[in-house]
């Protein structure tokens, strides 16, 4: 028999879309729009008429392809073996949508099969008088410069869903914030939606994480309370515009100052006090996906011992049974009912990991803290493993998901944990459920959770047990998912815990700390990556940090390795990972070790070693910012560009002292700098330079240029910067620039 296949907005992806949709999607009245039509097995269909009602007429579908191969998204070269051939035949036919406040039926008929009904609505934009009361705006220290000129409805002709305001600008107005953003600090002359996607490396201008929030040049912010579909228009030269979804209405509330980072702090504090990490948070972090065993764990901490290079924090991804996602790899144990929770005694460690709690104390005596990696999927069933069955049934009749429309629980629809289940976390016992499955876990002694993903939800009329849908929390999502494991552990560990995660949204600095996820070791996404981290601290993400030198492809190169390492130790998170989690030879690990042998580059251990004995080095000066940052809601990392638009977008102030230049292009040995109107001095050597102007500073590889406003005091752990110290908040020398 044959099978006519046509969704009209297929999977929902948020920026792809499937044969088989309707193009547009959502198309305006009298515009035309395209029919896909997907038809199986290849070849049975000879002819596709498409009928609609009104008018009464037949349309020809006409044959685009015979086959359609479709590489999933976010999936890369690396991985060609995802590559999904689909045998069917592709027809497009071409309709015009219905007038205002009328509907459009069609149907598909092909060999004696009809589909059902398609309905299809006129929507129009109209031009609202001003004021409408459906835009609720909140001045928070007066009027801002920019003014609400225009409105303008998207309507059916009795009801509106979506809203296009448009402001006044000026012809030399910048843009910042609007989340963690990779393709520019100023975003003059874009466009961005705001939606949470998880793209897999080259993030341009996707994110995962978007905040609605825009700080301007002119010295005001707005921020858009709302967490449903939006995007800035951000191109004209005297105006700009937010389109946005809604339900009742819309509400704007501004933000005025005379500095951008006071008004970036009011706009944090608003939506939520920043959460202080503990300080060991602000050591150096170490992870690699080939850390699966417990002897390659302990190989890699002796190995650094070994190089008096010592970390703060190990996160392992690969520890589980990579089922459960809560049970160590190889342990023995009988499985329970999937209502109930395991202790560590319930399970005998062998294999991989044949003592995790002598690891971890063994861990903590070294004064190295442990997070272990989730995601709040519950995988597909696959193979035989009664303990994920069990959880599985026991999960469906409590419905504890995501839930579709018709009651069914909804499936994760990309590729990652693709038809897998999707925690409901608005619903209190599914969550309660959830967490005592990994109590165990902080009982054992580990410190926290590397909560990835968060991305998996593209569903609009998808059902939460709160009453809300997808369409108001498909941005939500990974806020409340983090807030979970985030509130759990710190409960469970009396504070002393933290969450790592890489998607977020307004108000996730409740939660810290987070990272800017997957890329790759190239110059070009170390630059990216400053600008993520610069976005994100504007946009309230306060503790943030990124795999130094990239994570994913080949490994990068002395320099690069270096360069990264120099700007991370002046970051509020300092860490470097590997993306691979099968052995390779050789490795692809981003230890300064395995660095230093690929590329043969003898300076790579001493001078890595070196920046993070800088960082200890300068810890009372970091805790004292990060406990400022805290309070005041303003970023650790400060992007100089928003105060001076002479400067860099690399260039930042690392707290409120010291002014950062990172080197981010190859084979320099001379790096520009441009400081601000005062006096300056170079942090390293002392040396005295004007401001207002650009200087040549000399930048060997062991060298990033940092600079002090003349004048300052900065708080350090000791006088020798080059020496290990341990990670102490206590102030015993004060560094003095005169």
């Amino acid at each position: 028999m044959i099978e006519i296949l046509h969704n009209p907005k297929g999977q929902q992806h948020p920026y792809e879309q499937g044969a088989e949709e309707r193009f547009p999607r959502e198309p305006l009245a009298g515009e035309k729009f395209t029919i896909g039509i997907v038809t199986r097995p290849p070849g049975a269909a000879k002819s596709v008429k498409v009928y609609t009602h009104p008018p009464a007429v037949a349309v020809d579908a006409l044959l685009q392809a015979d086959w359609q191969a479709r590489m999933e998204e976010g999936v890369g070269a690396e991985f060609l073996d995802r590559l999904v051939r689909v045998e069917q035949d592709v027809w497009h036919a071409e309709l015009t949508a219905p007038p205002v406040g009328k509907k459009l039926h069609y149907w598909i008929e092909s060999e004696g099969q009809r589909t059902a009904d398609f309905i299809l609505h006129g929507e129009t934009w109209q031009i609202s008088v001003l004021p409408d009361h459906r835009i609720r705006q909140i001045f928070n220290g007066g009027k801002p410069a920019a003014s609400l000129e225009k409105i303008e409805w998207l309507t059916d002709g009795s009801r509106a869903r979506r809203v296009r305001l448009t402001f006044t600008a000026t012809p030399d107005e910048a843009f910042y914030g609007l989340g963690e953003r990779f393709n520019a600090l100023n975003q003059r002359g874009e466009i961005l939606d705001v939606r949470c996607y998880e793209q897999y490396k080259n993030q341009g201008k996707r994110t995962y994480m978007p905040i609605p929030f825009l700080l301007s040049s002119r010295n005001y912010g707005l921020f858009v309370n709302s967490s449903r579909w939006m995007q800035f228009d951000l191109t004209a030269s005297d105006t700009w515009t937010l389109e946005a979804d809604f339900e009742e209405s819309l509400e704007l509330v501004w933000f005025t100052g005379d500095n951008p980072f006071e008004i970036s702090g009011q706009f944090t504090l608003c939506t939520g006090q920043p959460a202080l990490p503990p300080l060991w948070a602000f050591g150096l972090w170490v992870s690699g996906n080939e850390w699966n065993s417990q002897e390659k764990v302990q190989r890699e901490v002796t190995l650094a011992k070994q190089h008096a290079i010592y970390p703060s924090v190990l996160v392992i991804e690969a520890w589980s049974d990579e089922t459960t996602f809560y049970i160590w790899n190889d342990a023995q144990y009988q499985a329970v009912p999937g209502s109930q929770s395991f202790n560590a005694a319930d399970f005998q460690f062998s294999g991989k990991w044949p003592d995790p709690q002598g690891m971890i104390d063994s861990l903590h005596e070294a004064g190295i803290r442990l997070v272990l990696w989730q995601i709040p999927v519950l995988k597909k069933q696959e193979g035989d493993h009664p303990q994920h069955a069990a959880d599985h049934a026991y999960f469906e009749q409590q419905k504890f998901g995501v839930r579709q429309p018709d009651g069914s629980l909804y499936k994760v629809r990309p590729f990652w944990f693709r038809d897998g289940y999707l925690l409901d976390v608005t619903h209190p016992e599914a969550a309660r459920w959830w967490m005592e499955k990994r109590a165990y876990l902080l009982e054992m002694g580990i410190d926290g959770f590397k909560t990835d993903g968060g991305e998996h939800l593209w569903g609009t009329d998808t059902l939460f047990a709160d009453g809300r849908r997808g369409d108001e929390l498909w941005n939500l999502y990974p806020k409340l998912y983090t807030e979970l494991y985030y509130q759990f552990a710190v409960q469970k560990k009396q504070g002393d815990a933290l969450t790592f995660s890489r998607a977020g949204f307004t108000g996730s600095q409740t939660s810290p700390v987070h990272w800017a996820g997957d890329e790759n070791s190239t110059w070009e996404a170390f630059q990216h990556s400053i600008l993520a981290g610069l976005s994100a601290g504007l946009s309230g993400i306060l503790f943030w940090g990124w795999d130094l030198a990239g994570f994913s492809g080949e490994i990068p190169s002395a320099e690069l390795y270096l360069r990264s390492a120099a700007m991370a130790a002046f970051c509020p998170i300092m860490q470097y990972h590997s993306e691979y989690n099968q052995h390779r030879e050789p490795s692809h690990d981003r230890t300064p070790w395995n660095i230093q042998q690929r590329t043969g580059d003898e300076r790579v251990i001493p001078t890595f070693r070196y920046f993070v004995n800088v960082r200890h080095a300068l810890m009372p000066y970091i805790w004292q910012e990060a406990r400022f940052a805290a309070q005041s809601g303003q970023p650790m990392m400060r992007a100089l560009q928003v105060m001076d638009s002479q400067a860099s977008p690399y260039q930042y102030f690392f707290g409120r002292d010291l002014l950062i230049s990172p080197v981010v292009e190859e084979g320099t040995t001379t790096w520009p700098v441009y400081l601000p109107q005062g006096e300056w001095c170079d942090f390293w050597t002392g040396r005295h330079y004007p401001g207002g102007k650009t200087h040549q500073v000399a930048v060997p590889l062991d060298t990033i240029p940092v600079f002090v406003r003349a004048g300052a005091e900065i708080p350090m752990a000791t006088a020798q910067l080059g020496a290990f110290v341990p990670l102490t908040p206590d102030p015993v020398y004060a560094k003095r620039f005169s």
